[in-house]
């Protein structure tokens, strides 16, 4: 099952999981706009402790596997940007019948931070996406209406900054 979530935040799935699974596998690649993001900094934390952290290459490419029945965040961090911070929560309830966990593809697109110049962007450190399992869709999905919810505040900040639409 292939879904598409947002322009900003994709993720790519097919989910038929595991018995006893070692964990949720996420791959992905962080740009800004078509072009692939060099030095951005991955950091996997759970709860509040940094579990994980790597660079992105030329490629933009990172990888990380979550471990179930816990709580993630997945911080991106580059100089001259906007952080973002994606919520992924394996804590749900897993049909016991599933073989394997299929990775989850991540686009991740940051925005550079003199876009939001004279705005105040303390609304965009809440995650900008969450992904949790559903037991309907039998997959880890996005939660589509608190990502839309984040795109509208990134939207207004961007108006009340002056700069939207301005490269």
């Amino acid at each position: 099952m292939r879904i598409w979530l947002s322009p900003l935040l994709a993720l790519s799935l097919s989910c038929s999981m595991a018995q006893g699974p070692l964990g949720l596998p996420i791959n992905g690649r962080v740009s800004q706009g078509d072009a692939k993001l060099e030095g951005c900094e991955v950091i996997t934390f759970k709860g509040n402790e940094v579990v994980g952290r790597q660079i992105t290459e030329r490629s933009g490419r990172f990888g990380v596997v979550l471990g179930l029945g816990e709580e993630f965040a997945i911080e991106f961090r580059k100089e001259g940007f906007l952080p973002k911070r994606v919520i992924v929560d394996t804590r749900g309830e897993l049909p016991k019948d599933l073989v394997d966990i299929a990775p989850i593809e991540m686009a991740m697109s940051m925005l550079k931070a003199e876009k939001y110049e004279g705005a105040d962007t303390d609304e965009l450190d809440f995650p900008f996406a969450i992904v949790r399992y559903d037991r309907g869709a039998k997959a880890f999905v996005q939660d589509y209406q608190y990502t839309a919810d984040m795109m509208r505040t990134n939207g207004a900040l961007l108006l009340m900054s002056g700069r939207a639409g301005k490269d």
